[in-house]
């Protein structure tokens, strides 16, 4: 059995942290399906029920990158707790066990019982729709297109906020979110300064449209977003993660 990482001491860690945080995640769950109850209602009551997934759709994408984004951002409270963080650290697992445990959590287990929960919902509210009003929209599938097509940015932004929740010790949400936009308009910065530096040298020997640095960053943006930015945010997550036991004697 390895020192850093075991199946059985990642199943020990995923089931108490799961046992940490389902109540939350109960309330929440109703809490959101009250809301969409109450939505579809004055929506049957005031106009038409309409027959396309629309609203199920917009219900998953809003509870997923809302209650996604700060869940994630409080997935390391405990570590940062004072009066938590020593049966955080006391805890008989590796960093790297705590880190993937929480990434479970938040990116697969998160996505997979919101797509389950908003296909019952859609069961339930249309089952009432058409006993009430004799007519349905249509159900939520889990295979819906349009949800899939956006998960991944998803992935990304769940990335962004457990660095930032791993990294920050208080309002995690609100400094990731700032850093996040921070880093952004100083990319755009230095981006733009480039381009108007080198830009009409460049447009003065050849054609605009073959300017390299444009070329390179169309190309090379995508691949950074949708492929390195996540691993390298949870990379640099459970360095954080593991910094903490070892500054603490763990």
């Amino acid at each position: 059995m390895s020192d850093q990482f075991s199946l059985q001491r990642l199943s020990w860690v995923l089931r108490n942290d799961v046992m940490r945080s389902y109540r939350s995640a109960l309330v929440i769950s109703g809490t959101a399906a009250l809301v969409a109850v109450v939505v579809s209602l004055a929506i049957a009551y005031f106009g038409e029920v309409g027959r396309t997934e629309l609203f199920y759709r917009i219900f998953f994408l809003a509870a997923l990158f809302a209650w996604g984004t700060i869940a994630t951002s409080s997935s390391f409270s405990d570590m940062h707790g004072r009066a938590s963080n020593m049966a955080f650290l006391l805890l008989p697992a590796s960093a790297l066990e705590k880190t993937v445990s929480r990434l479970l959590i938040y990116t697969v287990g998160l996505i997979a019982y919101l797509l389950v929960l908003t296909t019952a919902l859609s069961w339930v509210l249309e089952g009432i729709n058409t006993l009430w009003l004799g007519q349905r929209r249509e159900f939520f599938s889990p295979f819906d297109r349009v949800a899939w097509l956006l998960l991944p940015h998803f992935i990304v932004a769940q990335a962004l906020f457990f660095l930032g929740a791993a990294w920050f010790r208080k309002v995690q949400f609100v400094k990731t979110v700032g850093t996040a936009i921070a880093i952004v308009l100083g990319f755009s910065a230095i981006v733009g300064v480039l381009g108007w530096m080198v830009g009409p040298t460049a447009c003065m020997n050849a054609s605009c449209e073959d300017f390299v640095l444009f070329e390179w960053l169309t190309d090379g943006a995508p691949v950074v977003y949708f492929y390195l930015l996540s691993p390298f945010c949870w990379f640099v997550a459970w360095l954080r993660v593991r910094e903490a036991q070892v500054s603490h004697g763990i």
